[in-house]
């Protein structure tokens, strides 16, 4: 018969001594899909990040990720490890929050996590509104990949996501808008000035896209599916996840790229990129306010989070 004060010394003997950071570490590794974007994003050498994952391994005594060329995946005691993880990141991350909402007016830090170059004028003047009526809520907006952002809104490290991807339950959205996207090149690609082109004209073209932008991944989004099935863009030789410098890419003949055709109008007129097919029927991508109805918010959160309502 177990004795439960043994497996209960256990426990408490396990946690604490495991270094508490490796758990850390081991998230950003998940979430950055490898160990040197995690070090990149850590500002870590990427021996330091490997040697922490082996620490972590060893100390709760199994594998946890599956590590070949080309091959990148949890086990299932890594998988668990990781739910249980990003719990552990949640509430930690919210205890400054927490503290300071004690005994206070509505207070707190509001986190945005944004794909870049969203516009969208009801959601500004809301902000505007909101944080004109409550001067002791603070805010961060920081740009991401939309895999990115939909990642730290499932695991409620940020309060609100702004993104296209297509998102279901648990996760609530609001529509804020609609971008449509046109296919360009710029002026040193042999297209510019050709006119009367087909689709199939820009096979085997090297292509320019966005991060998130990936043929069979995780989010593949209106642009992504025209890509699939006119078969283009296969070679992918540039890539950001910031709107300027997809552009910058494209402007400078690196390859061909699809972007938000509200934010080039201007460099289309000036000469500097050319709108290659479909000329008709553009991709659109639903641009939503996303959030997690399961985390745990501050008080801030709480009252612009019931502020949405006025979108």
């Amino acid at each position: 018969m177990t004795d439960p004060y043994h497996s209960h010394d256990q426990l408490e003997r396990f946690a604490t001594r495991l270094d508490w950071n490796l758990l850390r570490t081991f998230v950003f590794i998940v979430q950055a899909r490898g160990i040197s974007r995690a070090a990149d994003r850590l500002c870590l050498q990427q021996p330091t990040v490997s040697a922490a994952l082996k620490r972590l391994e060893e100390a709760v005594g199994r594998r946890l990720i599956d590590r070949r060329p080309g091959r990148f995946e949890l086990t299932p005691a890594g998988q668990r490890l990781y739910d249980e993880a990003t719990q552990v990141f949640r509430q930690v991350s919210r205890l400054g929050d927490v503290i300071d909402d004690a005994g206070s007016d509505t207070s707190g830090h509001v986190r945005i996590l944004s794909i870049s170059q969203v516009a969208c004028e009801a959601f500004d003047a809301l902000l505007q509104r909101f944080f004109r009526q409550h001067p002791r809520v603070s805010l961060s907006i920081e740009v991401a990949t939309t895999a990115e952002v939909v990642r730290a809104v499932e695991n409620s490290s940020v309060t609100l996501g702004i993104c296209d991807a297509d998102i279901r339950p648990p996760l609530a959205k609001r529509l804020l808008g609609r971008e449509q996207y046109a296919i360009y090149c710029g002026r040193a690609h042999r297209l510019y000035g050709q006119e009367g082109l087909a689709l199939e004209d820009l096979r085997g073209e090297p292509y320019v896209g966005f991060t998130s932008d990936v043929l069979g991944g995780d989010y593949m989004g209106p642009v992504t599916a025209m890509r699939a099935l006119a078969s283009i863009g296969q070679q992918v030789r540039g890539a950001s996840s910031n709107v300027e410098e997809v552009s910058r890419m494209i402007v400078a003949g690196i390859g061909i790229g699809a972007l938000p055709t509200h934010l080039v109008r201007d460099q289309v007129a000036q000469g500097h990129l050319w709108q290659l097919p479909p000329y008709r029927d553009l991709p659109e991508a639903d641009i939503n306010l996303i959030y997690n109805p399961q985390s745990r918010l501050n008080d801030g959160e709480r009252a612009l989070l019931e502020a949405l309502g006025d979108l």
